[in-house]
């Protein structure tokens, strides 16, 4: 073989090996800006039911997300976008169970008990209470900030990281303008923005830090949807922060069609006199 039969070999395999890999290969979704939902599927006996079809749909776009227990009664739907839920269960001779109001959060790893009875004149079964649901897989330290909070809480500035300080243990250094968590320095945290990174990496902080005269942020609190704030005993998943981790979702619209707009308005007639005239006896 020559040398440019040698390269054509091995250009041909250079061309297959990229085709296997990004047509071919599964795609993988970022799990630590979306949410899971996990638990086990049980008869009025509290026998597991291998085999049952779960179908979970987000309330605001429609979206289906499928699944079966295991043989152990087991499920889960891995990543799934924030939003609210419905669980739709169905197994042979079991009445079809409806669970509605399930908020998945950020980040959040949700466990349920759903129990089916057997079907009789009742062929369906369906609760609208939201469940209690309680998250026993994990024992990491945080706190969500949700879209209510965004939306009706007054910030200055229109920086979304102010909402951090609604969380325990957390405070603002007024020299720096960091975010400290129990006393820790500001440049340990970490910022995820939709499963990215979101550090400036020339600082060591988080992009749009205040202090120092840097550039504000730039990220529009209108596109928050909700974040996460990680104090301590957070997953790998997450991850390179000695401080807090602060996991943000973006909006990412639904079937409603909706909108915002929003006014800054800044007067100096709204603004305090200055000292100096003050001293001389000065108005505004």
């Amino acid at each position: 073989m020559n040398i440019s039969e040698t390269r054509t070999a091995l250009f041909c395999c250079c061309r297959a090996f990229l085709f296997v890999f990004f047509f071919l290969s599964p795609p993988v979704w970022p799990q630590a800006n979306q949410g899971t939902i996990e638990g086990i599927i049980v008869d009025q006996s509290g026998a597991a039911l291998p085999g049952a079809k779960l179908t979970g749909t987000n309330d605001a776009t429609g979206i289906h997300f499928q699944t079966t227990s295991d043989s152990n009664g087991l499920f889960t739907f891995p990543v799934l976008p924030v939003g609210t839920y419905t669980i739709e269960v169905e197994h042979p001779g079991f009445a079809k169970l409806t669970q509605k109001n399930i908020t998945v959060s950020v980040g959040a790893r949700l466990n349920l008990n759903l129990s089916l009875s057997v079907a009789g004149q009742t062929q369906s079964v369906t609760v609208t209470d939201e469940p209690p649901i309680v998250e026993t897989t994990r024992s990491q330290v945080s706190s969500a900030v949700n879209d209510v909070a965004i939306e009706n809480l007054p910030t200055n500035g229109r920086n979304f990281i102010n909402f951090v300080l609604l969380t325990p243990g957390v405070t603002l250094d007024v020299r720096g303008g960091d975010i400290s968590f129990a006393g820790q320095r500001g440049t340990l945290n970490s910022l995820i923005v939709d499963g990215s990174d979101d550090n400036n990496t020339f600082f060591g902080q988080s992009v749009g830090r205040t202090g120092s005269g840097r550039a504000p942020y730039q990220f529009s609190e209108d596109a928050v949807q909700e974040f996460q704030v990680n104090s301590s005993s957070y997953s790998a998943e997450l991850g390179h922060a000695g401080g807090a981790v602060i996991n943000v979702v973006t909006k990412s619209g639904s079937n409603a069609f909706h909108g915002a707009a929003f006014e800054f308005f800044r007067d100096r007639s709204l603004n305090a006199n200055d000292p100096i005239n003050k001293i001389n006896g000065r108005q505004k």
